[in-house]
């Protein structure tokens, strides 16, 4: 069974995430990263590999909010964002339903203005698009109905059974056990682009040195300047996006 992560695998919605934390923190609805200062966008997104949780992507741009004037060049080292995620009284779960209200009433304000903040990471889009009977599945921290309607505006047949979805708060572990369920026979091969999403997943379902999940690294994707080197650390291979086409006709039948 092959599965994809979504955000930083399959789409690229750096600029779509970074309007709707931006508008979840401060209340505001903007519409286009020219409403935000270059520096604060530039030092979020900077920094939005870390983020695991969406919930998480909040506290980041509190933080930004409060240092873009005087540290716009800053990347955090692993301990200090731990520390800034750390210090908050709201759950993630609160947090995660709140940036998926903000992004619905975003949605409802301009939709045409909420697509074009995305890109299909290409070829491999368009690849998936060509081959739309092979089985795979998306399990991704995003909300469902912001995936679907991504997947349906550039051409991609997802059915609703087939997203793996954060609504509600659910984990990628939780979701993935869910897989497991439908699908019996492993082994399950993964491509994220967060060696901290592959490093969990690996450590929920790889008990007793059994390779049940395949973690994947999708090098194109939100990556930070270390991952690679992690992922190597941990014997997880690194794509490319030819790398993934290849691995579809490898792993076809499969």
């Amino acid at each position: 069974m092959l599965i994809f992560d979504f955000d930083g695998v399959l789409i690229n919605s750096l600029d779509e995430v970074t309007l709707t934390v931006y508008n979840t923190a401060t209340g505001k609805l903007a519409t286009s990263l020219t409403d935000l200062p270059p520096a604060l966008a530039g030092l979020f997104q900077r920094n939005r590999y870390h983020v695991q949780p969406i919930g998480d992507c909040i506290l980041l741009m509190d933080w930004c909010l409060n240092h873009y004037r005087r540290a716009s060049d800053t990347i955090l080292n692993l301990r200090e964002y731990e520390t800034i995620i750390s210090g908050s009284e709201e759950s993630t779960a609160e947090r995660t339903i709140r940036i998926y209200e903000t992004r619905k009433h975003f949605i409802e304000k301009d939709p045409e203005c909420w697509l074009a903040l995305h890109q299909p990471y290409q070829p491999l889009w368009n690849e998936l698009i060509r081959r739309q009977t092979y089985p795979f599945v998306i399990l991704t921290n995003k909300n469902r109905d912001a995936t679907l309607r991504l997947c349906r505006h550039f051409r991609l047949n997802m059915q609703t059974i087939d997203v793996y979805s954060g609504d509600k708060g659910v984990s990628k572990t939780e979701n993935m056990q869910q897989i497991q369920a439908r699908y019996e026979a492993g082994p399950y091969y993964f491509i994220d682009d967060s060696v901290k999403n592959l490093q969990e997943l690996d450590a929920a379902l790889n008990r007793q040195k059994k390779k049940v999940l395949i973690p994947l690294l999708a090098s194109w994707g939100y990556t930070g300047p270390e991952d690679e080197k992690f992922a190597r650390k941990f014997g997880y291979a690194i794509l490319k996006q030819t790398d993934a086409i290849l691995f579809l006709d490898k792993k076809k039948g499969g």
